[in-house]
């Protein structure tokens, strides 16, 4: 499924000159004067300016479409990595405020709609542009749907990705048996009869037949899915499978995934513990904590990534983490406007836990620019102990977007750095910006300073995509004002009707009430 402006003047080599580069091991983190050789979509050979160029490049022999990129006044980083978000949120960015997760979800069911597969491209194209020119050229995409699954969505969903050249995994978020609503229920709670609890189980006949049934239904309709787009777009475009929540599946569901996905080598990517409402009812229906849970039914893996996982706390439940090789996903701005709480970071990154960064939906974060994102989650930790040396370099958080972000998407090794032989996946940054002057330590600049304004070119799997801020691949004009005028059709532009504004009612009493039983201990 070729894209033919995607093909289209793509050469077979990218040389980078005069350019100065992100370097851990250099002064500063600054190597300065390098050329960056891009081969297909390979960095194949970065050198000292004076000792690679395009003069030196057709004496060893190279021929084929040579494209020269002047990098003086640029400075390379590897593109960042989003490794959470939920590109249907687009249409309800800033649209609430003060509202904690579970009362919060059961409006976003109440007034999203349902979406046409027009909606699931325009959403999506909406993150790749606002991503791409902010220096995010790659995002995993928990795709969610008000309503049963359609193939329709999902392939609209890849489409867009594939037209706008960014690197994307996206993973459609399915559940089967919500638990949250079973202890809703014996706490004397109806959630059912909402939005919410009728997306998430309470239309459901209460026979294990029926939802073995929608499971295998979903799971075969993902399988072909993936057969068809995994790997596509000379593997820029990857497939992953999205349970929902660790509250929200049976173990049967997460096996199953698991199993499919490691038949594509592909991912698993499942909400974790992000509120304390979400751990008290999984203590309360199993009897355990998550993590162990994950473990004791051997889906706790090195392909399954953990968004949030705030309420990982106990140290056994952390040294599972580091054993297995998951990864979780920090999303400090939604868990700070949610008042969800703090990932343990300082925890996990001192047992070598491999954690990555996302931007979390645009309902809940509110935007998908990922420098915001890297520099809340070297700051906020700050308050959570009063040693300076526990608190998170600027070097931490920077990889947490890139190298972190690669481990989440399976590709460790591969993705994160400017390394030669690794995917050619660049970021130029306009070193006469306001932000990057005066010009000192690489890590502190980019992730205390630097807001994505500064973004010049972005390559991507070796592809200008955006070249002098303008996105190539995608008529941003047009696309951004379909998206307004459909945007004025969904129930949340409404006044709540009375329905909505009760059965977010009846979930506050229940968040009060768990979280009530939680502060007793």
């Amino acid at each position: 499924m070729p894209n033919a402006m995607e093909k289209q003047h793509q050469p077979a080599h990218l040389l980078i000159e005069h350019v100065d580069l992100l370097d851990a091991d250099a002064p500063r983190g600054i190597a300065t004067d390098r050329t960056i050789w891009i081969a297909g979509n390979r960095i194949r050979r970065i050198a000292p300016a004076h000792a690679l160029n395009l003069g030196a490049l057709l004496q060893s022999g190279v021929r084929g479409n040579i494209e020269v990129i002047n990098g003086r006044g640029l400075f390379a980083i590897p593109g960042l990595v989003s490794a959470h978000t939920h590109s249907p949120e687009n249409y309800m960015r800033g649209a609430t405020e003060r509202m904690p997760l579970e009362p919060w979800l059961v409006w976003l069911y109440g007034t999203c709609g349902e979406y046409t597969a027009r909606d699931h491209y325009l959403c999506a194209a909406m993150s790749a542009i606002e991503m791409l020119l902010s220096g995010v050229t790659a995002s995993l995409d928990h795709l969610w749907h008000g309503g049963p699954w359609q193939r329709e969505y999902l392939d609209a969903t890849m489409q867009a990705y594939r037209d706008a050249g960014i690197r994307a995994a996206v993973a459609p978020m399915f559940d089967d048996h919500d638990y949250v609503l079973d202890v809703a229920d014996a706490l004397g709670h109806d959630l059912r009869g909402s939005v919410y609890g009728q997306s998430h189980g309470g239309y459901r006949p209460d026979r294990d037949d029926y939802r073995r049934a929608v499971l295998h239904e979903n799971l075969a309709m993902f399988d072909a899915w993936m057969r068809d787009w995994h790997g596509s777009e000379e593997g820029r475009l990857q497939t992953f499978l999205g349970p929902a929540a660790g509250q929200l599946v049976t173990e049967e569901c997460l096996q199953a995934s698991l199993a499919l996905a490691r038949k594509y080598g592909a991912g698993v990517h499942m909400h974790c513990v992000e509120t304390r409402v979400q751990d008290y009812c999984i203590r309360q229906v199993r009897g355990k904590r998550l993590v162990p849970w994950l473990a004791e039914i051997e889906v706790l893996a090195p392909e399954l990534s953990l968004p949030h996982s705030v309420w990982v706390r106990d140290p056994a439940d952390l040294d599972l983490l580091a054993e297995h090789g998951a990864v979780p996903v920090h999303n400090p701005a939604a868990n700070l406007k949610l008042g969800s709480g703090l990932m343990p970071l300082r925890a996990m990154l001192d047992r070598r836990i491999t954690v990555a960064l996302g931007v979390d939906g645009a309902c809940s974060s509110d935007n998908q620019n990922l420098f915001d994102a890297i520099k809340l989650a070297a700051l906020i930790h700050n308050v959570g102990d009063h040693d300076p040396k526990t608190w998170i370099t600027a070097r931490e958080a920077f990889e947490m977007a890139t190298l972190g972000g690669a481990a989440a998407l399976l590709l460790r090794g591969q993705l994160g750095a400017l390394r030669e032989g690794w995917l050619a996946d660049v970021v130029l940054l306009d070193l006469n910006t306001p932000v990057l002057a005066p010009y000192n330590d690489a890590y502190g600049m980019l992730v205390h300073c630097e807001t994505g304004q500064s973004v010049r070119h972005v390559i991507v799997n070796g592809r200008v995509v955006v070249r002098d801020r303008q996105l190539l691949t995608l008529d941003v004009a047009d696309l951004v004002a379909e998206f307004n005028e459909r945007v004025q059709r969904l129930p949340f532009r409404q006044p709540l009707d009375p329905k909505t504004q009760d059965d977010i009612a009846r979930c506050w009493r229940f968040w009060w009430d768990v979280m009530a039983r939680v502060m007793q201990g």
